[in-house]
């Protein structure tokens, strides 16, 4: 696991449809997806300091916001820092197409 105190330095992507954003882990922890954007969860992120990618393992799965993190969160076995998460929708019949990035927001890894 990442060390709380090198959160500011890890600077991580969250997928959105419409663009995605790179918050800091502290900024993200801090905020979270937001009442309007819950299905939005970190897909990717890396070290700002060296841009060194950094494997999502390495970050609190609460903080993830994935499918897998949310169905957690509902059966009481991680944290919901953010407050209880809604339910997720049925699974879809995902494209082909779709890039992995926005396909992992639909599976429960």
């Amino acid at each position: 696991m990442i060390d709380p105190l090198d959160y500011d330095d890890i600077i991580v992507t969250v997928a959105h449809p419409w663009g995605d954003g790179h918050p800091t882990l502290t900024q993200w922890i801090a905020s979270g997806p937001g009442e309007h954007r819950p299905l939005v969860g970190i897909v990717a992120a890396k070290r700002g300091s060296t841009g060194d990618p950094i494997d999502l393992g390495e970050i609190p799965l609460e903080y993830h916001n994935s499918r897998k993190s949310r169905r957690l969160q509902r059966e009481g076995s991680l944290p919901t820092p953010w407050g209880p998460p809604p339910d997720d929708p049925p699974m879809l019949d995902i494209p082909i197409n779709t890039p992995p990035h926005i396909r992992r927001m639909f599976e429960d890894d």
